[in-house]
């Protein structure tokens, strides 16, 4: 990190009531990297166009993606400043040697009171950050497996300290992969971490498809490290016939040698466990906590509930830039990315209904009580481009470009009629929300069969309408 040194105080002189002072501060993953960053900034500086170039980045970056609601000022200004700052937080989009060394969940800061983890890397990063990521930059998204696959060798290292086989990634990582948690413990028993990291490399390849991220760079040495890890850390009950997994912190850090959790043995069902745990959260908990919630109301098709607990997620926001802490009361990280992450997926998610499955991009929206319609921009999914505009009675969806040359065409489908709708680039498809639902979007294999593609009902050049069936 270089930058201009700020002076302890500055004094306006008769006159200068319009002065502008500017100090610049550049980071890289090394000091040469360092170091031309700050000297274009300083030649951008002297020729007066380091803020126009600034604010042009920025444009370009906002045209490539977005998210809104049509609902109150507080929410949509939450929602633009979450996204800046998780973009912030990532290596420049295009940039030579793009390489992400991990999200640490309050960035690059680092508190007073060594409350800001030290610049650690964890599961915040592959459960909270990774999928509002991958949905809008599957490049920054390969990025940040890419940083998993670099310190699998610890990972590796790591279970054998713990008398297993396979990899056990570290509960707290840095460059090394090896365990840095302070406190044992947690290193120990905070296993879920493996499923965090796991599900972002199956999502990531829901999503894109990439071959070449498992078969040639490594991707598949940490889903099969990892399958390793929990075939030896399993206990076999002879009289019971089944499997336990004993002494583990669950995502209640409240609770440590916990025997067969819910959460960490993915035997969670949504029906009375929002119930359940939402009243048992602790209201201190930390700013994502809520967004889940949200999600699972909406769901379950109840907008007052999910309103009540969107609002939640994002209480923790102060002004005047948006900066979020980790906790309601002002303590703990700053400026929270976990947080941010939570809550852009309670509407990014849960607004929508976006799914990503084997199967394909599934959806099923649900406005919240006091918002009247979402409009995200920029979802990537197989090489195309998305838009989703989702009002009280109507859902838009339109492939704006196929970025990729590989890219397959898309189509809808409603369910349960099956009623199948062609995303032709370009071209928009709307129909009411009180046709069938949920959908799903997927690759059209039609391509391949041109007697069925090339109908006339198929090439129509305009919007296409979906009725209600009867």
């Amino acid at each position: 990190m270089l930058w201009t040194p700020v002076p302890p105080t500055l004094t306006l002189g008769e006159g200068e009531e319009d002065r502008t002072w500017e100090f610049l501060t550049v980071v890289g993953s090394s000091q040469a990297e360092a170091q031309a960053y700050l000297q274009e900034a300083l030649q951008l500086q002297a020729r007066g166009s380091l803020y126009p170039a600034h604010a042009q980045s920025w444009a370009q970056l906002w045209a490539d993606c977005g998210l809104d609601v049509v609902g109150p000022l507080p929410l949509r200004q939450a929602l633009r400043g979450s996204l800046y700052y998780l973009l912030s937080a990532l290596p420049q989009p295009g940039a030579v040697g793009y390489v992400c060394h991990g999200l640490s969940p309050g960035g690059l800061s680092n508190g007073s009171q060594e409350e800001c983890y030290w610049g650690h890397v964890f599961w915040d990063q592959d459960l909270w950050m990774f999928p509002n990521i991958l949905m809008f930059h599957p490049e920054a998204a390969r990025a940040i497996l890419e940083y998993r696959i670099r310190t699998l060798s610890g990972a590796l290292e790591n279970a054998q300290h713990l008398c297993c086989q396979g990899a056990k990634f570290a509960w707290e990582s840095a460059g090394s992969g090896l365990e840095v948690c302070p406190e044992d413990i947690y290193g120990a028993q905070e296993i879920h971490i493996n499923g965090a990291v796991l599900l972002a490399f199956q999502l990531y390849y829901y999503t894109t498809q990439d071959l070449q991220l498992f078969r040639e760079a490594g991707g598949w040495d940490v889903v099969s490290a990892v399958a390793e890890f929990w075939c030896s850390r399993v206990e076999w009950s002879s009289k019971e016939k089944q499997y336990h997994l004993r002494g583990v912190i669950p995502p209640d850090e409240y609770h440590s040698g916990v025997n067969n959790s819910t959460y960490t043995n993915v035997l969670v069902q949504t029906r009375k466990n929002l119930e359940i745990y939402e009243a048992a959260t602790s209201p201190w908990g930390p700013a994502m906590t809520w967004s889940m919630f949200a999600v699972g109301w909406m769901e379950l098709k109840d907008p007052s509930r999910a309103r009540s607990l969107l609002d939640k997620s994002f209480i923790n926001v102060t002004e005047p830039f948006k900066v979020w802490t980790e906790n309601a009361d002002g303590s703990g990280a700053v400026n929270f990315l976990t947080g941010m992450g939570g809550f852009l997926q309670a509407v990014l998610f849960g607004c929508t209904g976006l799914r990503v499955t084997r199967a394909g991009l599934t959806f099923d929206p649900l406005c919240p009580a006091g918002v009247s319609g979402v409009c995200v921009s920029g979802i990537s999914y197989q090489g195309n481009k998305l838009n989703f505009a989702i009002s009280e009675d109507c859902v838009t969806v339109e492939v704006t470009a196929q970025v990729e040359r590989w890219a397959p065409l898309l189509e809808a489908e409603l369910w349960p009629s099956q009623v199948r709708l062609p995303l032709l680039p370009g071209h928009k498809a709307s129909f009411p929300l009180s046709a069938e639902f949920p959908g799903r979007i997927f690759e059209d294999i039609r391509p391949m069969l041109p007697s069925l593609w090339d109908t006339p009902k198929l090439s129509t050049p305009q919007a296409l309408t979906l009725e209600p069936c009867p």
